[in-house]
């Protein structure tokens, strides 16, 4: 999820083997010598328009088309989620780290009824599902799971470390009980599944591998794609228990068809508009991962880097067997 390193994320999941808690971060920082409200935004968001709103922990992009880019930058997570403005409804893809409340940036930018789906289950992106009723979820055990159970403060507190995020932008957050909350689903969807907006139609994109329930959309209409974390600028972390290298080879594999016909490509984290043939290229670097024509460099705690420029894949050696 970063491009900023790895050791924070590494040192959460070591933890979490000690402790027995199956932590799903992998957004990684090194930088320690500095707190997160030193750090500069992006200078690719500088270059987006800004639409301001009442929440400030969010920093909120038009990307045109009515979709607008609900962003965190100031945790190290740098989760992004995306409202897509139909004529009836509109779609929010992700909540978030649910630190605060997403559902009032939604309102800022529109009055229709909200339909949330998340990119996939893993906590940085259902952080705000619990604020809203209408939830489209993928029909696995995986995502049943963690609509279910949610993730405790010992799963996220790495999140709200005074290295991990600014609290400045967010001083009422209560650091020592932080959790992502269950949700209830509204229906179970599979792959191919179209939401209607009224005047635009999303089609919704299995690519697993990352998590078991990863997802991408791609709307023909204005030639967007969204990734979710199967594929963005930085660090590409496949270091879960859940992650499934074969799996998602054959998932950028589709990605790269659908990006090859995309306008813009739209990820999860760091920077929201991407060139579509980042994805192309992705798809070729992993294809000389998994056929060991690249060897990558020894990382910390087991994980295995290879860097392509604009972004890498992070793997746990142990995948690569």
């Amino acid at each position: 999820m970063k491009n900023l390193g790895c050791w924070l994320g590494i040192l959460a999941l070591l933890l979490t083997i000690v402790s027995s808690v199956n932590i799903k971060a992998q957004s990684l920082t090194t930088d320690k010598s500095k707190g997160w409200c030193d750090k500069a935004l992006r200078p690719e968001l500088l270059k987006l328009k800004e639409i301001k709103t009442g929440r400030p922990w969010f920093k909120v992009y038009d990307v045109g088309n009515d979709v607008f880019a609900i962003d965190e930058p100031y945790n190290y997570e740098e989760t992004i989620a995306y409202l897509i403005i139909g004529k009836n409804k509109a779609l929010l893809f992700d909540t978030g780290l649910g630190m605060d409340s997403i559902s009032l940036v939604v309102k800022e930018l529109t009055q229709l009824p909200i339909t949330v789906l998340n990119s996939h289950t893993h906590f940085d992106h259902i952080g705000g599902n619990r604020e809203f009723s209408d939830i489209l979820a993928m029909n696995t055990s995986y995502t049943r799971n963690n609509a279910a159970n949610g993730y405790t403060h010992l799963q996220v507190r790495n999140e709200v470390t005074p290295e991990a995020f600014c609290k400045t932008q967010l001083p009422q957050l209560d650091t020592a009980n932080y959790y992502t909350h269950p949700f209830k689903v509204s229906k179970f969807i599979n792959d191919n599944y179209i939401i209607d907006l009224g005047n635009r139609k999303i089609q919704v994109i299995t690519t697993p591998g990352h998590a078991p329930d990863a997802i991408c959309l791609f709307e023909l209409k204005t030639g967007y794609l969204w990734t979710g974390d199967s594929f963005y600028l930085g660090p590409i972390f496949l270091f879960d228990e859940a992650t499934d290298l074969k799996v998602y080879h054959h998932s950028i594999g589709r990605m790269a068809v659908f990006a090859a016909k995309a306008k813009w490509v739209l990820p999860a984290h760091n920077v929201p508009v991407v060139d579509p043939s980042e994805v192309i290229k992705a798809r070729n670097a992993f294809s000389r991962i998994v056929s060991k024509k690249v060897e990558g460099k020894p990382g910390d705690f087991g994980a295995r880097v290879f860097d392509f420029g604009e972004f890498s894949y992070m793997i746990d050696a142990k995948l690569l067997q």
